[in-house]
């Protein structure tokens, strides 16, 4: 409260000390204080202006202007002048002064309480001729002010001093202008610097609490004097009836419990019996009726939340069903009971529908520890949550799985077009799935149509567009705008690439079938899926028909190559089919060089064995030769050891020695021939070198070779 007053004392100077300001800035006031002869006119004018002033501050009794050159008096209330305000020794541009006036017929003959506020309009040059202007503000305002802010009790004395301890404003009238200072209290608080507090002191033998707050504006104090008991007394008599209202309601509380128990317990008893009556004996004759009831609602509830599990799960089996139907326009078959039917088609009531097709691009190998089995249904489950997610802002979506690399969003639409964002939100559920899980996807958008009977034709252009990522690739998103340049084209078979690849497959070199392979692939690019695969089978059969004359060969397993047809067909990208040509391809190209290679090993077998032959006929000749052989064969003799080599494993040297000394063998376990006879009769005229090259096959000389074979004779 008496913060409340302070402030509001701070206004009144600061309002006081606003008039004066505005005051010294008016011309007309300006030239009346620096008058030096009186015009009655001119006092009338200034006498308004005061006037009009003072109405705006209800709380100021009068605004006055004294000038001592004409001993000119404007006052707004009439007051004399007293001359006691010119004898004050100003020391600041407005200084204030409590007082007491004294006016005939006013205030019933009773002197004015009044609180002057002094303002010197050239203090800087102040002389015993200066004007002054004076602002009253009745002692009685005040004390209005601390009433209206203050509600007061009787006891209580609140009043305004300032810091000499005179009073200001006091509660009691009879107070005003009175000097306080010798009071203990008041000394007390003119000696503490703090701008407000409260303490206790006795005054006229009681107990008073003091409070007050200090002015920083005015050096004023405003004091409160309130007895000590009474405040006691308020909380005492607080405390009785708090206490009074508890225990009432308490007792009240009380009252309560007893009677709703009585009412409460005899529905619990009424159903505790019929659970009692369900439930099996208990063991004890302690019977806790909570805890039995407890554990059987407990028991309801879990049997509740099962049964809503399953029901559930199958509402969801149901409507997938009925859905999976849809797409299939299999309605009729759909044996789905016709009260869950009419709920269901209240829930697709969408004027419009379409159909979005998923395809599962790439077959990413499960995390380490992860099945495989278990893999797939995981990323069908994702894509599932991302792509309700990003379309169900544009309308209800319902999402379907429809096969092992395939799923379904069905889209209800408000109005007969795709929204504009619905490429966006695709583009994102890829972002998504390439980002989180290594995996492309490419997506049908399917051709919106009215009614849930048309759900399955928007199902069929989604798949049908979506087969046009045999030629975009992994990752598009196909709809009848993008594949209308396809299906509209009709291409003719490229004959000229056709020959050009088998070309380049006769001609041997895989980096020339790739070549002739892409160059093929880029011109049938442009036609419809269906042409694609059609002239892809065409020209792979082409190939097989061009090089039929390979089946004699050994590893010619053309049956494989017959299912590179049924490979084309179930292709989903070009890459598949060019990558099938150019393995292909290469195969027919090994089996071209491998066929040449055949032929050349045929007429190389035909020249070793006419070479063995004429060995086998003349080897008793000393003269037989590499050469020689080589010359009746027609044959480099280089080229003929080669040959030789590769055919038998041995070189021509070797074979003749061995063909010799077999027959060398074959005489000394026959007959008595000399040694020397033998290494001539079979072309080694050398017997020394026979001997050696004897020895060295077959371990022994020539006679301790006879001499072995005669003893195995005698013993047999």
């Amino acid at each position: 409260m008496l913060s409340q007053i302070s402030y509001a004392s701070d206004v009144v100077y600061n309002q006081a000390m606003t008039i004066g300001n505005s005051l010294l800035t008016q011309p007309e006031i300006a030239s009346f204080l620096q008058g030096t002869a009186e015009d009655k006119t001119e006092n009338y004018h200034i006498f308004r202006q005061l006037s009009q002033i003072q109405s705006a501050y209800l709380h100021i009794y009068s605004i006055g202007i004294y000038r001592p050159s004409t001993n000119t008096i404007v006052d707004t209330a009439g007051l004399p002048f007293d001359s006691s305000l010119y004898a004050i020794s100003a020391e600041q541009y407005m200084e204030f002064y409590p007082r007491k006036l004294l006016v005939p017929n006013r205030n019933s003959n009773e002197a004015l309480r009044l609180l002057t506020f002094l303002l010197y309009p050239d203090y800087s040059l102040q002389t015993s001729g200066n004007s002054l202007i004076y602002i009253n503000v009745e002692e009685e305002s005040i004390l209005n002010t601390i009433r209206k802010i203050g509600k007061t009790e009787a006891g209580n004395n609140v009043f305004v001093m300032n810091k000499e301890g005179k009073v200001l404003s006091h509660t009691d009238a009879t107070l005003f202008l009175n000097e306080m200072s010798h009071a203990s209290y008041v000394q007390r608080i003119l000696g503490q610097d703090e701008t407000q507090s409260s303490f206790t002191a006795t005054i006229d033998d009681k107990k008073q609490l003091v409070a007050y707050v200090k002015s920083e504006e005015l050096d004023w104090y405003f004091v409160s004097v309130t007895p000590y008991d009474s405040l006691i007394s308020n909380i005492n008599r607080l405390r009785q009836m708090t206490l009074l209202v508890t225990g009432a309601l308490v007792l009240i509380g009380l009252l309560a419990s007893v009677y709703l128990s009585k009412s409460i317990y005899r529905p619990f008893s009424a159903l505790f019996e019929k659970i009692m009556q369900r439930s099996e004996p208990l063991k004890t004759s302690f019977v806790d009726e909570y805890q039995v009831m407890a554990d059987t609602f407990s028991s309801l509830e879990e049997r509740e939340r099962s049964m809503q599990f399953v029901i559930n799960r199958s509402s969801r089996t149901v409507r997938e069903h009925y859905l999976h139907s849809l797409l299939r326009s299999h309605t009729q078959d759909a044996t789905v009971p016709e009260e869950l039917i009419a709920g269901l088609e209240e829930e697709l009531a969408g004027s419009y529908f379409c159909v979005v097709v998923f395809k599962l691009d790439d077959n990413p190998e499960p995390p380490a520890g992860g099945a495989e089995i278990g893999h797939k249904p995981l990323l069908r489950f994702a894509l599932g949550n991302i792509a309700k997610e990003m379309l169900e802002p544009f309308g209800t979506c319902d999402y379907l799985i429809t096969g092992e690399n395939e799923a379904v969003a069905l889209c209800q639409y408000a109005q007969n077009e795709r929204p504009a964002g619905l490429e966006a939100a695709l583009r994102e559920v890829q972002g998504f799935m390439k980002r989180y899980f290594k995996l492309s996807v490419s997506m049908g958008v399917g051709d919106v149509y009215c009614g849930r009977k048309n759900i399955s034709l928007s199902y069929t252009s989604a798949l049908q567009y979506v087969r046009y990522r045999l030629i975009y690739g992994k990752g598009a998103i196909l709809d009848a705008q993008k594949t209308r340049s396809h299906i509209m084209t009709s291409i003719s078979y490229p004959t000229e690439a056709e020959q050009l690849l088998i070309e380049a497959v006769q001609s041997g070199k895989s980096e020339s079938v790739r070549e002739a392979a892409e160059r093929f692939m880029a011109r049938i690019s442009p036609g419809s899926v269906n042409q694609v695969v059609t002239y892809s089978i065409q020209c792979m059969l082409s190939l097989l028909k061009h090089f039929d004359y390979l089946r004699q060969l050994p590893d010619a397993d053309f049956a494989a190559y017959l299912d590179a047809v049924a490979e084309i067909e179930s292709a989903e990208y070009m890459e598949d089919i060019l990558d099938l040509f150019v393995r292909y391809g290469t195969r027919i190209c090994g089996l071209i060089e491998e066929k040449t290679h055949w032929l050349n090993a045929q007429k190389h077998n035909i020249v070793i064995e006419k070479a063995q032959a004429y060995i086998q006929a003349h080897y008793d000749e000393p003269n037989l030769s590499l050469e020689l052989v080589a010359n009746i064969a027609g044959l480099s003799p280089s080229y003929l050891g080669k040959l030789f080599k590769g055919t038998t494993g041995q070189s021509f040297s070797e074979y003749l020695s061995g063909i010799r000394l077999e027959k060398a063998r074959s005489l000394l376990a026959s007959t008595q021939i000399t040694a020397a006879k033998i290494s001539e009769s079979v072309g080694i005229y050398n017997t020394t070198y026979f001997s050696t090259l004897f020895k060295k096959k077959y371990g022994l000389s020539p006679s301790a070779f006879r001499e072995r074979e005669a003893m195995k004779q005698k013993e047999t």
